[in-house]
């Protein structure tokens, strides 16, 4: 049960960097900008790093399900998915809380 653990912590962190990159960086201004353009509903979901979160969990978790980041076995492959990108939006959720709060007081 640790490594689940472990593997959630991990898979959370690179789902808040993920999030933050498409949301927050330079890198990524033109697809944002691009997509306002296009569908002002997009647009916002690319610019907020909570809502892409969810996007990015749910693709990460599907993807690696052969790498087993689910942390809950109920037997029912759905509730469990379901679970696991719940849990890791939360996590991802505080790890972002803490990347702005650190940046801010720079």
């Amino acid at each position: 049960m640790a490594y689940k653990i472990f593997n959630l912590i991990i898979l959370s962190m690179c789902v808040s960097t993920v999030s933050l990159t498409i949301t927050k960086s330079k890198f990524f201004s033109f697809l944002r900008y691009w997509v306002n353009k296009r569908n002002e509903r997009l647009g916002a979901l690319l610019s907020c790093s909570y809502c892409m979160s969810h996007w990015v969990a749910t693709f990460f978790v599907i993807l690696l399900y052969i790498y087993s980041p689910i942390i809950m076995v109920t037997n029912i492959l759905l509730i469990d998915a379901i679970i696991t990108i719940f849990a890791t939006i939360s996590l991802a959720t505080i790890i972002t809380g803490i990347m702005h709060f650190s940046i801010l007081k720079m």
